[in-house]
């Protein structure tokens, strides 16, 4: 069942491409970073401290954003939303229990466990100019819980194994343009900025990144 599951999930991101498209999936380099956060934009906010709640357990809020895109283009056809999308919440320091995980437009996901996205989105999400959020999660963490640290798995994109270039570049996070445009077939990556939860010491907000951007690949060009 396992290994249906995982071919199902390459078939949202990869075969699900090849459908829509003449030419197969591409790994087009890292574009962008998920930034994690615990309030709704505009104003995002990675480091928060909370206390559990009249019954024992702490709520928590956890958004991810995705920011810092360079605007391209390939063909004349600008790059402009986001079809499918893969990326693996990362909870350390507490054992948390993930009670939801909501996208802001209609969406096929197949991930294997809580956390794991792993999802056509349809018709898509159209990418703001500064920041575009992407998933919202809802974190429960038995009493109060300390030096907890959200982040992606730079292993989490099952579709990456299947994408030449896409696994010695580990990148944080996985995404393809829409459907509507011509550029279903682009596979790109994206890095990461951790958020903190009652953390003790100084926290490090410096983006985690793979190790091949977009300019490194050269298949899109600036716009």
């Amino acid at each position: 069942m396992m290994k249906k599951i995982v071919a199902n999930g390459i078939l949202v991101l990869t075969l699900m491409l090849l459908s829509f498209s003449n030419s197969a999936a591409e790994w087009c380099g890292e574009n962008g970073l998920i930034r994690l956060s615990f309030t709704e934009g505009p104003e995002l906010q990675s480091v928060m401290t909370t206390s559990a709640e009249s019954k024992g357990v702490t709520m928590i809020d956890v958004y991810a954003y995705i920011t810092d895109m360079d605007a391209l283009k390939r063909n004349g056809e600008a790059f402009l939303g986001i079809g499918a999308l893969e990326l693996t919440l990362v909870v350390e320091g507490a054992e948390a229990f993930i009670t939801s995980q909501e996208f802001p437009v209609a969406h096929r996901s197949v991930g294997r466990r809580p956390g794991e996205v792993i999802a056509g989105l349809d018709p898509g999400i159209i990418l703001e100019e500064e920041q575009t959020q992407l998933v919202h999660w809802q974190v429960m963490f038995q009493g109060t819980p300390q030096n907890v640290v959200f982040s992606l798995d730079p292993d989490g994109g099952v579709s990456c194994g299947r994408t030449p270039g896409c696994t010695e570049a580990r990148p944080y996070a996985l995404y393809t343009g829409t459907t509507a445009s011509r550029l279903i077939n682009s596979i790109f990556g994206a890095g990461c900025v951790p958020a903190y939860l009652n953390f003790v010491g100084e926290t490090d907000l410096e983006p985690l990144r793979g190790n091949a951007t977009w300019k490194d690949v050269g298949i899109y060009d600036p716009r």
